[in-house]
């Protein structure tokens, strides 16, 4: 893709907007809650934003769904996440706003105690890192410019730093809502002009395999039962219950994220229709894609289709998406250190001053370790994948107890999470070790996610009774 002058224009206004709301938002950050949750007065719109926007940084991924899964992508990324986003809204959210916590080591120590805290901090550590989508925007910096992958993700973190270090969440979320706008505007651009070059569904129909048109895209009953289970990956993600946390009431918190389904759902339909528009059109000889860059399908579909100055406006898209995500994740992972160990362990006395400035810190900190990590591994979203599963793993049972169930102690959490994870990383290593045409076997043909789960429910209750039995005679 070649950029013009009124593309790098377009381009140009939307840094400077991001610019200007940091620059605006800062002046209004002086205390923990501020920095931390803005206050917790995030209203309706905004917490829709930031939320619908903090969860598309992957964007290139999707692409590369569809094109082997087709309308599956749909599915595995799509409709099992709107079922557990809805559980999450209706029976958890209203009650994470209605708790006086930041993060979910926060509820792990009022539930569990500090070592559960601090165990449980690692892994919310793991899960937000986000080296993955440093080197998204940086692979997205080196495509438009001379410089080395190295350099770009260098910019990319300098980029993600500006913001989350001068305005903290205030800053992640007004950007978020500024980002939402204009993700939405270029996706939806796109997806239009692909409709009207190529017609509907004949189109589609004529030029995909057959599966790519079938709501499981081919897939296994396995495979589909895996990605089921990731979904659950919003029951522990820090994100959103920083969000809820940080929203005006519980209603909003509640509301917000059934409002947050709606747009997903649009965003789904234009982004993966998107894409097998262009891989139809791929197929139909129309759109040509250098072999092995079918991951820049969006890129090459917009150059496609748009002209100046509208492919700046949907480069500028693509950078919201990635760039709202890789901004939420480092405030989030930043939070987890300064929060959750300094003020937890160091220094409970910490004044507001010295919280802000200890998040501020661990944002530098995080940044330069993720920008390592992602320049150390360009493949860095194959250990994000094992990361998440051990860290879901370890820590949903325990965390879904703190709300529903019955409730154990910290020795039956400590278990629960050493178990999962321990059970996780030792299925992992399995598959590592007896790969198959460049995929992991795992024992029985099961992903890693699921015995860990078995096992640390299992550590969880047992962990839990002995503890009781053992009190109970005392």
């Amino acid at each position: 893709m070649t950029l013009g002058t009124g593309d790098w224009i377009v381009i140009a206004v939307y840094v400077g907007i991001v610019a200007a709301i940091t620059i605006w938002h800062t002046a209004k950050t002086t205390t923990t809650s501020e920095f931390l949750l803005a206050g917790r007065r995030l209203t309706l719109p905004i917490f829709v934003a930031t939320l619908v926007s903090t969860w598309y940084g992957g964007i290139f991924g999707i692409s590369e769904f569809t094109e082997y899964y087709g309308l599956g992508a749909w599915l595995v990324q799509g409709i099992f996440w709107y079922i557990i986003y809805a559980v999450f809204a209706l029976f958890i959210a209203e009650k994470i706003r209605s708790m006086p916590f930041y993060t979910i080591p926060d509820i792990l120590e009022n539930n569990y105690g500090k070592k559960a805290a601090f165990v449980g901090g690692i892994f919310t550590y793991i899960m937000v890192n986000p080296a993955p989508y440093l080197l998204s925007l940086g692979i997205l910096i080196a495509y438009f410019s001379p410089l080395t992958l190295v350099e770009s993700i260098i910019i990319s973190t300098c980029l993600c730093i500006i913001y989350t270090y001068l305005a903290g969440f205030r800053g992640v979320v007004y950007t978020d809502l500024f980002q939402f706008m204009w993700m939405f505007l270029a996706f939806i651009v796109l997806f239009y002009l692909a409709y009207n070059e190529w017609g509907g569904i004949e189109f589609l129909q004529k030029n995909l395999p057959e599966t790519h048109l079938q709501i499981t895209g081919g897939m296994s009953t396995g495979v589909i039962l895996v990605w089921a289970g990731l979904a659950c990956w919003v029951f522990v993600d820090p994100n959103f219950y920083q969000r809820c946390a940080a929203a005006k009431n519980p209603k909003t918190a509640k509301h917000g994220i059934l409002t947050c389904i709606a747009f997903w759902l649009v965003f789904d339909i234009v982004a993966i229709g998107s894409a097998m528009y262009g891989f139809a059109a791929l197929s139909a000889g129309e759109l040509s894609i250098p072999p092995g860059n079918n991951k820049y399908m969006y890129l090459a579909l917009a150059d496609h289709l748009m002209s100046s100055p509208l492919k700046g406006l949907f480069v500028a898209g693509i950078v919201s998406t990635i760039m709202s995500t890789a901004d939420s994740f480092l405030f989030v992972a930043a939070v987890n250190i300064s929060r959750d160990y300094y003020w937890r362990y160091l220094n409970r006395e910490a004044s507001d001053e010295k919280v802000v400035v200890a998040t501020r810190i661990a944002i530098l900190i995080t940044a330069v370790f993720s920008a390592a990590l992602a320049i150390a591994l360009p493949k860095v979203t194959q250990l994000w994948y094992a990361l998440g599963n051990i860290g879901l793993s370890a820590l949903l049972i325990s965390m879904l107890r703190t709300f529903y169930g019955k409730k154990h102690g910290g020795h039956a959490a400590l278990a629960s999470m050493f178990a999962g994870a321990a059970v996780a990383c030792l299925w992992l290593l399995f598959g590592l070790i007896h790969m198959k045409n460049g995929f992991p076997v795992y024992p029985l043909g099961v992903e890693p996610l699921y015995p860990g789960l078995l096992l640390s429910y299992l550590a969880y209750e047992i962990s839990g009774r002995l503890s009781h039995e053992s009190n109970s005679k005392k």
